[in-house]
């Protein structure tokens, strides 16, 4: 991860940390975003974590958000998995100087839970996954061990949520998540 750097001359950008939200249990930071923040002893995950927390001091676009997974959000896999791999990851984000509540955890997803996350955004649409789709799983995770633990531990749980054809698209494309 890399911390806000100053600009060196006058052509390069200033950046200003995302506004961490609240969060709780039940409503966490998930998706991408997730996928970007990982404790020391993790080597799971995506490597781009300034432009996800990140953003240019100059941009005319409305301020950029972190999106929440859980408890009144688009997306909700808690029926399925309840708190399982939502975690506190406050510390993380002070080392990173992002500004986050004060004195308050901040929950975020673990990568197999943002994953489940992702695969769910599609999967509740009538969609196969494509931002999660098995190349994307392989590139964030590192070992059989760990794409079995996803498949048995999240992915497959998520099936009790869905039914129809969601389920029916859910039945097909678990079959196609595998190490490779």
């Amino acid at each position: 991860m890399s911390n806000l750097s100053l600009p060196q001359n006058s052509s390069e950008v200033l950046l200003r940390p995302v506004a961490i939200p609240e969060t709780e249990l039940e409503r966490y930071i998930s998706f991408k975003h997730a996928l970007n923040l990982r404790f020391p002893d993790e080597d799971t995950g995506d490597w781009h974590f300034q432009p996800y927390f990140f953003e240019q001091t100059d941009s005319l676009k409305t301020q950029k958000s972190i999106p929440l997974a859980g408890k009144e959000q688009p997306v909700d896999t808690t029926p399925s998995l309840g708190h399982q791999g939502v975690r506190d990851m406050s510390s993380i984000l002070s080392q990173e100087r992002l500004p986050i509540p004060s004195d308050q955890p901040v929950y975020v997803a673990n990568h197999y839970r943002a994953i489940a996350d992702l695969a769910m955004l599609d999967l509740q649409k009538s969609r196969v996954p494509s931002i999660a789709d098995n190349a994307a799983i392989n590139g964030w995770l590192d070992s059989q061990e760990q794409v079995a633990h996803l498949k048995r531990d999240y992915l497959e749980r998520l099936a009790i949520q869905l039914s129809g054809e969601p389920l029916r698209i859910f039945k097909q494309w678990i079959q196609t998540v595998k190490f490779i």
